[in-house]
C-alpha cells in the first residue's frame, strides 16, 4: 500500500511539471469519450431501423476497421514533420464530421444508404484518432523519462478504460432522457472533440523533440519495405514470440467471452438479475482490476517475465471455463476475472515501457502499429471460432472444446518458452 502512495505521488509530480504530457492525456481522454459515446449511439440507432439485424452487424464489423488501417497510418505519420499543426487540423475535421452527422440524424429512421454513410463517417473519425495518436508516439522518448514511463503508461491505460465507461454512460443517459434525439447526441459528440482540440492547442513542442524526415511521395513498394524492416526489427529485439503469445491469448479470451455472454442469457446461475445488470457488474469488476493492476507494485510480480504473466492469465481463463462448464456461480468467474484483469493491468504498462526502451525511434511508430495490427486480428479469430463451435456443437460441448484449446495453448506456449531459453 505504501508503494501505491509513492506511485501516486510520483504521478502527480510528473503531471504537474510536464504540462504537454498532461494536455495530451486530456486530449486523448475526451476524444475517446466521444468515440465511445458515438459507438453506443450507432448501436442504438441501428436497433431502431427496419433492417436492424443488418445494421447492428455492420456497426460491429466497422468497429475494427480503423485498426486494419493502422500500419498504413503509421507509415503516413512518419512522413509528417509539422505534427502539432496537422493534428490540430485533423481534430477540426472531426468536429466538422459530427456537425454534419447531426443534421443527417434529424430523422432517426433512414434509408440503408444513409446509415452506411453515417457509419463510414464514424470509421473515418476513428481512423483520424489513430493517426493523431501515432503522431505523438516518437515524442514519448523525449517527453517522458524511462523512470517515469511506466506510471504514465499505467495512467493512460486506466484513462482508456474510464473513457469507454464514461462515454457509454453519457450516451445511455442522453438517450434515456431524450429518446430518439440523435441530433443533439451528435452535437454533444462534436463538443467532446472540440474540447479535445482545446487541450491539443495548449501543447507546445520543446526544442529537443526530433521529427522524422518526410518522404517525397507515398509508395506501396516503400510501404511494404518499411513494414518488413519493422517486422525484422521486432525479430532482432526478440519481440515476435511475445506478441504472438499475446495474440493467441487474446483470441482465446475473445472466444471465452462470447461463450460466456451466450451462457449468461441462457443460464440463471451466470447472471445477477438481468443480462444488462450482469454486464454492468462485469464491466465494474474489469475496471477495478485494471486500476489495481496498473498502479500496485507487488514485489514477486516484478520478478516474473511476460510469458509467465500470459500463462497465469490463461490459467484464470481455464478455471473460469471449468466453473462455467460445472454450472458454478458467477461469483467464481468474477473473482477469476478480477485476478486476470489485475495481471493484465500489471503487465501492460510494464510491457509498453520496455517496448519503448528497446525499439529505435525511427522504427517506433511502425513497430507499434504492427503490434496493434497483430493483436487486432486476435478478436475476430476468437469470435469466429466460438461462433462456429456454438453452431455445430452447442454451448456445453463448446465449453469442453474451449478448455481443450486453452490447455493445448498452455502446453504449447511452455514448450516455445523453454526452447527459446536454451
Amino acid at each position: 500500500m505504501n508503494l501505491t502512495r509513492v506511485t501516486n505521488a510520483k504521478l502527480i509530480v510528473i503531471l504537474r511539471k510536464k504540462k504537454h504530457v498532461r494536455y495530451l492525456l486530456c486530449t486523448k481522454l475526451v476524444n475517446r469519450i466521444g468515440s465511445a459515446l458515438y459507438n453506443l449511439a450507432l448501436l442504438t440507432l441501428a436497433s431502431k431501423q427496419t433492417y436492424s439485424t443488418l445494421a447492428i452487424t455492420l456497426v460491429k464489423l466497422s468497429e475494427n476497421l480503423p485498426g486494419f488501417f493502422d500500419p498504413v497510418l503509421a507509415y503516413l505519420t512518419d512522413r509528417e514533420t509539422r505534427r502539432l499543426k496537422k493534428a490540430t487540423l485533423l481534430n477540426w475535421i472531426q468536429v466538422g464530421i459530427y456537425f454534419v452527422i447531426a443534421f443527417l440524424m434529424l430523422q432517426y429512421q433512414m434509408p440503408l444508404a444513409l446509415f452506411i454513410v453515417i457509419l463510414l463517417a464514424n470509421v473515418v473519425s476513428d481512423s483520424i484518432d489513430g493517426y493523431i495518436s501515432n503522431m505523438f508516439i516518437p515524442f514519448s522518448k523525449t517527453w517522458i523519462d524511462h523512470s517515469e514511463r511506466r506510471v504514465i503508461s499505467a495512467l493512460d491505460i486506466v484513462l482508456f478504460s474510464l473513457s469507454i465507461v464514461l462515454g457509454q454512460l453519457l450516451g445511455a443517459a442522453w438517450l434515456t432522457l431524450y429518446p430518439d434525439q440523435f441530433f443533439g447526441l451528435s452535437l454533444l459528440n462534436a463538443l467532446t472533440f472540440a474540447l479535445g482540440l482545446f487541450f491539443l492547442r495548449k501543447i507546445k513542442f520543446d526544442d529537443t523533440v526530433k521529427t522524422l524526415t518526410a518522404e517525397a511521395r507515398f509508395s506501396i513498394k516503400d510501404f511494404f519495405q518499411k513494414m518488413k524492416l519493422a517486422y525484422g526489427h521486432m525479430q532482432e529485439r526478440h519481440l515476435l514470440q511475445m506478441i504472438w503469445l499475446l495474440a493467441i491469448g487474446k483470441a482465446t479470451y475473445a472466444s471465452f467471452l462470447l461463450l460466456l455472454n451466450v451462457a449468461m442469457v441462457s443460464t440463471s446461475t451466470l447472471r445477477f438479475g438481468s443480462y444488462a445488470q450482469t454486464l454492468a457488474i462485469w464491466q465494474s469488476i474489469s475496471f477495478v482490476g485494471l486500476i489495481l493492476g496498473a498502479f500496485l507494485r507487488i514485489s514477486w510480480l516484478e520478478k516474473i517475465n511476460y510469458e509467465q504473466f500470459i500463462m497465469l492469465g490463461n490459467m484464470t481463463i481455464i478455471l473460469s471455463v471449468l466453473s462455467c462448464f460445472l454450472g458454478l456461480s458467477l461469483i467464481n468467474v468474477l473473482i477469476l476475472k478480477l485476478i486476470g484483469t489485475l495481471l493484465s493491468g500489471y503487465m501492460a504498462p510494464k510491457y509498453y515501457t520496455d517496448l519503448i526502451q528497446q525499439i529505435d525511434e525511427e522504427q517506433l511508430t511502425r513497430v507499434e502499429s504492427l503490434n496493434n495490427f497483430i493483436l487486432l486480428l486476435a478478436d475476430p479469430v476468437g469470435i469466429l471460432q466460438a461462433t462456429i463451435c456454438l453452431q455445430l456443437l452447442g454451448l456445453r460441448l463448446s465449453w469442453l472444446l474451449e478448455l481443450g484449446m486453452l490447455v493445448s495453448f498452455m502446453i504449447g506456449g511452455e514448450i516455445v518458452i523453454y526452447r527459446s531459453k536454451k
